[in-house]
């Protein structure tokens, strides 16, 4: 008591001795101190205990150009400095020598990491964009058997066709019809969706309905992936607990996984059924989806790995996710790009009218045949649009930033220092606005950049690098639907731009949502009118058009 007592008495005449001012000079001199040793550094001040945070939480709402400028004024890279023991600390970059390195040189340095996989494991599980090593190999070689098989491709050229016929063109031309505002985000959203489902599946759910119905199924994926999104800017102990006491969007990402879980494990054994069934009879063909041949090639006695329904959930659920989002958003900054380059515009219905003008000149024998979507061959053809849609993920990437984990301490090619803890995240929408990488018209949206001219004076894409264009990723994990996704992407604005003229409604505001997928956060609202035929009235009309390639 006597000692208490005694330090107890020392702490009041320590506290009485020293003045309010002494503590005051004290905390103003060791901020003046920071300041002072940071005072050439580029980049935002990294205080004492909170870091750099109050500078990201100032411009959260710009996020992505605040990000590209601070990489613009730090040379490409820059180390950011998170609150104390936050787990936030991340070297920044948008360096094609630094994103090469971690994706494909160093590429066993660079996985997923456990806080990506913790964050994504109750919605991805194990699948194919959350796994490493074993899992991810076995899973990315049947994918990518699968993805790039003739058969498969038919059967994806033939679902997308369909699927802009007899859904997306109709619900469009409703629109049209009746002069009233639509959503153009919400029926791509939809649309690559259905196409996704149909894929993965072989089942569409109907989201691409005139009426615009709510699909339990799908709402309980949007609600999911939101809840998701969320645990990826929270403090890891805080959606832990919310998680455990089921509050707040942990609870909505609850109710919204039991409907998800049934209704792909009811697939899974539906298609278990078929499968031995086909297997038995051999009188049926088998369905081209990805479930399905990942139930076969699973079963087949030659896997390296044991599997489950979960597995087999966790892996499909992967590329619906990867599948619905990525096109649907790029589709949608597309023809907001658009409604600001007519010049482009034409110059994509110029090229499909000179399609149609060959269709009819070598094939076609009835009307009807003309109003069918454009083939896969033909969309082969169609090399202008796909360099506009090159050219909009180039500027709106559909996940503009991305992040790896650290094993080991390493130095990056600029000469940057990582250690292990850290989190290598490179900016894919600052990549495309660097003028050392695409030169002083990088902020221009011009497709041409992308064309060049073969040896007999065709036109052709020009293909860059996966490091300075890193839209569909590189290394090892380059994404393997990216064919897909253009023939779906072109299929679609194909199939629009040369029976629609697309407005975007008078001060409509256009933003980016702050998300893991660069969605517009309030929609993309448009009039559509029905555009006169696009199609040639003679051969001479298409001649121009190909000439002009060379100007381009």
């Amino acid at each position: 008591m006597e000692e208490m007592k005694a330090t107890r008495d020392f702490m009041l005449d320590f506290v009485q001795t020293v003045k309010w001012w002494e503590i005051c000079a004290a905390v103003g001199s060791y901020f003046l101190f920071s300041y002072w040793s940071q005072r050439n550094r580029r980049g935002p001040f990294c205080w004492p205990l909170v870091g750099m945070l109050p500078s990201l939480l100032i411009n959260i709402n710009r996020l992505y150009d605040w990000i590209t400028e601070l990489l613009q004024e730090s040379g490409g890279t820059f180390v950011f400095r998170g609150p104390w023991m936050s787990q936030m600390q991340a070297v920044m970059t948008c360096d094609p020598g630094n994103i090469e390195y971690a994706l494909r040189t160093n590429f066993a340095n660079y996985p997923k990491g456990i806080g990506f996989q913790t964050v994504f494991r109750d919605l991805l599980g194990e699948g194919i964009f959350n796994a490493d090593s074993e899992s991810w190999r076995l899973q990315r070689k049947i994918a990518s058997l699968e993805f790039n098989s003739r058969s498969f491709r038919e059967f994806t050229a033939n679902r997308v066709q369909e699927m802009v016929e007899k859904r997306l063109v109709p619900l469009l031309a409703d629109a049209a019809d009746r002069g009233e505002a639509i959503d153009l985000q919400d029926v791509f959203l939809r649309y690559t969706f259905d196409n996704t489902c149909s894929l993965v599946f072989g089942r569409n759910p109907g989201c691409l309905a005139v009426d615009l119905p709510e699909i339990p199924f799908a709402k309980a994926f949007d609600d999911a992936v939101e809840a998701t999104l969320y645990r990826h800017v929270m403090p890891y102990t805080w959606w832990k607990l919310f998680r455990l006491l089921k509050i707040g969007k942990e609870r909505q990402f609850h109710r919204a996984m039991k409907p998800l879980k049934e209704f792909v494990d009811d697939l899974i054994d539906s298609k278990k059924s078929v499968i031995a069934k086909v297997g038995e009879s051999m009188s049926e063909p088998m369905s081209k989806d990805l479930l399905t041949s990942f139930i076969c090639k699973l079963s087949d006695g030659n896997a390296t790995i044991s599997y489950s329904d979960k597995f087999l959930r966790d892996a499909v659920m992967n590329f619906v996710i990867a599948g619905r989002d990525t096109s649907g958003v790029a589709l949608t900054w597309f023809f907001w790009l658009l409604s600001d380059n007519p010049r482009v515009e034409e110059n994509i219905v110029k090229e499909i009218s000179h399609i149609l003008l060959k269709r009819r000149t070598h094939s076609c024998k009835d009307y009807l045949d003309m109003e069918k979507t454009l083939t896969e061959k033909e969309l082969q053809e169609c090399v202008y649009l796909q360099a506009a849609f090159s050219e909009t993920m180039r500027l709106y990437p559909s996940v503009p930033l991305d992040h790896k984990g650290v094993v080991m301490e390493d130095v990056l090619p600029d000469g940057t220092c990582i250690k292990p803890g850290m989190r290598f995240l490179y900016s894919i929408y600052s990549l495309g606005r660097m003028e050392n990488i695409w030169g002083p018209d990088c902020l221009e949206f011009k497709p041409e950049r992308w064309i060049g001219m073969s040896s007999d004076g065709q036109a052709m894409i020009n293909h860059e690098s996966a490091y300075k264009f890193a839209a569909f990723n590189g290394g090892p994990r380059v994404c393997l639907g990216k064919n897909m996704a253009y023939m779906q992407m072109k299929a679609a604005a194909a199939g629009i731009l040369r029976r629609f003229q697309v407005r975007v409604v008078e001060n409509h505001l256009v933003v980016p949502k702050i998300s893991l997928i660069l969605t517009m956060k309030h929609g993309l609202r448009v009039i559509l009118t029905r555009r006169p035929s696009t199609l040639p009235l003679n051969s001479n009309m298409s001649t121009g058009f190909v000439s002009d390639y060379a100007c381009l």
